[in-house]
């Protein structure tokens, strides 16, 4: 007997589904959450939720939003995302203040230490610039930015100004990071450059700097796809250490933690398959000293200390939510 198939419609594509995104303000007056192409914005200080206004139409974007961030005093806070669009909202009104096209999508975005520029980048490896105020104080001004510096084809991953505001790192899928001397008139290009961090063996997925302005330690961290954090002196370029977040977390947490993180169903046939997991996003203590990681399919945080003296990278905790709920549930039997 013949089989009856059901052929597919032919416009039954699966959509990729955007991480939510989360912003913390500088001085704890809001927190900001992006999910799809809504930003959600929640009042710290009053304890309600803010709606952002956009005069254009009404809305923030159409298509899902890749990257946001404040400005570090947060009087400002920038979106961008899928639909080509980089948004500037006043963090205080939560008006759109400008909004700049992009040719290609937008997967990283930041302000430059003085707030006076916008940087953002593309998934065709451009950089772009742009100033934060518009000439004619119209809200939501639709201007064009010029070019900054690029990467050759490969999508920029990452994007940070440093402490000092004179340098700019930015990190890509094909294993590198670039630190370029960020001009005093950045729209006429950053064609100087500092240092390559060369050391991933996989796609760069974050990059940050280590200290204040007060207290630059010409230090950087950042994670990748190798499942390794990695310590770097931005000014040679020298790799200072490597972490393998991939054997920290076996030697850490017991098998069935594992089990649960590498989503196997069977942990004792592919162990080894949990060391493959990379390292999505960081975030580094004001003074630098502790590196928090997020590590893909890890229902945790790892908590690293970074000595600034022997320039060393080490496990301070894991932060397993999942072990935490196992450990109570067991304790309440």
């Amino acid at each position: 007997m013949e089989e009856d198939f059901v052929d597919a419609p032919e416009d039954c594509t699966i959509k990729e589904v955007a991480p939510a995104l989360i912003a913390l303000h500088p001085l704890n007056k809001s927190v900001v959450v992006a999910v799809g192409p809504e930003l959600r914005i929640f009042d710290l200080v009053a304890n309600c939720p803010i709606a952002c206004q956009d005069n254009k139409d009404g809305r923030s974007h159409v298509d899902s939003i890749r990257s946001i961030c404040f400005h570090r005093e947060g009087e400002l806070f920038a979106s961008a995302g899928d639909d080509k669009l980089v948004k500037i909202w006043n963090a205080d009104s939560w008006h759109c203040t400008k909004t700049i096209c992009s040719e290609k999508r937008v997967s990283a975005v930041c302000f430059s230490w003085d707030s006076q520029f916008l940087i953002f980048a593309d998934k065709f490896g451009a950089v772009w610039v742009t100033t934060t105020i518009n000439a004619d104080n119209l809200n939501c001004k639709t201007d064009k930015a010029k070019p900054l510096l690029a990467h050759c084809c490969s999508i920029i991953t990452g994007l940070e100004i440093s402490p000092c505001g004179r340098l700019i790192a930015t990190a890509d899928r094909d294993f590198k990071i670039r630190v370029s001397i960020f001009p005093k008139n950045p729209l006429g290009g950053a064609h100087e450059i500092q240092s390559f961090c060369l050391g991933h063996r996989n796609f760069v997925s974050c990059i940050s700097f280590l200290g204040g302005q007060a207290d630059c330690k010409e230090l950087l961290v950042s994670g990748g796809g190798d499942a390794t954090v990695c310590l770097w002196n931005f000014m040679t370029g020298q790799l200072l250490d490597t972490l393998e977040i991939g054997a920290v977390v076996s030697l850490t947490l017991p098998k069935i933690c594992l089990k649960v993180m590498v989503g196997l169903s069977s942990y004792t046939d592919k162990v080894d398959n949990r060391t493959s997991s990379a390292v999505t996003d960081l975030s580094v203590s004001s003074d630098g000293s502790v590196v928090a990681v997020a590590i893909e399919r890890f229902y945790g945080v790892l908590l690293l200390s970074c000595s600034l003296q022997s320039r060393k990278l080490v496990l301070l905790e894991v932060e397993s939510w999942f072990a935490r709920k196992l450990h109570a549930n067991k304790s309440s039997i």
